[in-house]
């Protein structure tokens, strides 16, 4: 395991962070897996136990800055340095705008900009003392380009990811980093039930995709120089519409996100 990566994932208590660091563990990777819920964390290491890679456990929340310095602090006195960001955690909107409670849009907000910039501005200076180059990814969704009525903040807060993503490539280039963009569909996880305002799956006749082959793909792409990767024919059929047919596509949106009466 000397010579295997080293990998930072926040968000990793549940979901597509998990899954993903127990995909880069059985690759024999070491994977630093940050979130809130340590004791997920904790039961996330145990569950790694039999694999060829390892988990370090560290309690972090992305909206503080203070966290992701310390949490790449440690990554580095664990093992030397730190090869791979995966930028994950994040927490969804679905309601009117206007009516939402401004505490929550703040909390999509901090956590799914905020933390985006805490973690990368803590992991780009370790990545570049390594000497080696290495690579970000950054999930963001298709509705990134196409943010949904009812779910306007969350989809300005992914667009927002993307943007940070194209710019983020010409800074890192000479230092060898490459940076992608995870346009994510609809999967199955906790995320629509811990979602601020309206809970639960909206376009239930949407297929979903299971967190497991999200973490499959995060892992290829980590090996790859891809500028962004989306994973499914019908979410990049989403986002060809999106492109070519905007009108038709917000009619539709509109119809199928309209909030629950």
């Amino acid at each position: 395991m000397a010579g295997s990566r080293v990998i930072l994932i926040t968000g990793a208590s549940s979901g597509i962070g998990q899954a993903a660091a127990l995909a880069f563990a059985r690759r024999g990777e070491r994977v630093a897996a940050a979130a809130r819920r340590m004791d997920c964390l904790q039961a996330l290491r145990e569950s790694a136990r039999t694999l060829p890679g390892a988990i370090l456990p560290l309690a972090a929340d992305v909206t503080r800055a203070s966290d992701m310095e310390e949490a790449v602090r440690q990554v580095v006195a664990e093992w030397g340095r730190l090869d791979v960001l995966v930028a994950n955690a994040g927490i969804g909107h679905r309601g009117p705008l206007v009516d939402a409670d401004w505490i929550d849009l703040e909390t999509v907000l901090h956590t799914n900009i905020d933390g985006v910039l805490h973690s990368v501005r803590a992991a780009i200076p370790a990545i570049r003392a390594g000497g080696r180059g290495g690579h970000i990814l950054l999930i963001s969704s298709i509705s990134a380009a196409a943010p949904a009525p009812y779910a306007a903040v969350y989809g300005a807060s992914k667009s927002f990811v993307n943007g940070l993503a194209r710019a983020l490539r010409g800074e890192l280039r000479r230092d060898h980093i490459a940076v992608t963009a995870m346009l994510i569909g609809q999967t199955r996880t906790e995320f629509a039930e811990h979602r601020l305002g309206q809970t639960g799956r909206v376009a239930g006749w949407l297929p979903t995709m299971t967190a497991e082959r999200v973490a499959d793909r995060i892992v290829w792409a980590s090996t790859r120089q891809r500028r962004a990767l989306t994973l499914r024919l019908i979410d990049r059929a989403f986002l060809l519409a999106a492109a070519l047919t905007p009108g038709w596509l917000d009619r539709l949106q509109e119809a199928v996100y309209r909030p629950r009466r």
